[in-house]
């Protein structure tokens, strides 16, 4: 009789903890999925990249609760391209609008963007830091672009991971993002995704 209360007990304490521990787990993440529309790219003059696809991208928001501040919605990359003035040439870009929504007051933001390719690999990450007053449950706009110097990365670009790498508070406290959850949502497109990944790297201007 005192061994069937014994496995009663430890079965009961082992789904308690389960329970638990699935619990912290949805607190400190949410999700948000949306379409990125198309990955065509107007040019210009009725020239378009990617004219004959009707694939469309994908944006992907990790909400991180352990992170005292939040992006609005689901934020995600755009390509455009800059036609350049009369005597330069026209270049590609990474663009991204997108809102943060303060918990408390705030010095500094940095927002990041995981970029992947078509085939699922990993091809930038997008760094837009914002040194910027922002006062506890208020909301700002940003906007950032950044140089895609080659066509095909351009052409290839499929989805984005957006989240916030880190924050200064106003009292001087910097809080950075778990890893652990956004190594879980990159690894769902390319499981060779490491830590390492995360942080930016310089992008060298490359011929097509």
């Amino acid at each position: 009789m005192f061994d069937v209360f014994r496995r009663i007990l430890k079965t009961t304490f082992a789904t308690i903890l389960l329970v638990l521990s699935l619990t912290s787990s949805l607190a400190a993440e949410n999700v948000t999925k949306t379409s990125g529309g198309s990955i065509k790219t107007a040019l210009g003059y009725g020239i378009v990249l990617n004219k004959g696809s009707s694939l469309t991208r994908e944006w992907i928001t990790i909400h991180d609760t352990s992170i005292p501040a939040d992006i609005s919605g689901t934020a995600g990359v755009t390509t455009i391209y800059d036609s350049g003035e009369r005597y330069s040439s026209g270049s590609y870009q990474y663009s991204a609008e997108y809102s943060v929504i303060s918990k408390e007051a705030l010095s500094a933001v940095e927002v990041r963007f995981l970029i992947f390719d078509i085939w699922g690999n990993h091809s930038r990450t997008l760094s837009a830091t914002d040194i910027v007053d922002m006062a506890a449950g208020s909301t700002k706009k940003f906007d950032g672009k950044w140089n895609i110097y080659s066509e095909n990365e351009a052409s290839e670009y499929y989805a984005s991971i957006a989240y916030i790498a880190q924050i200064r508070a106003k009292s001087g406290r910097v809080t950075k993002a778990n890893p652990k959850i956004v190594l879980e949502q990159a690894r769902k497109f390319s499981k060779k995704f490491l830590e390492g990944d995360l942080e930016p790297k310089p992008v060298r201007k490359q011929l097509n």
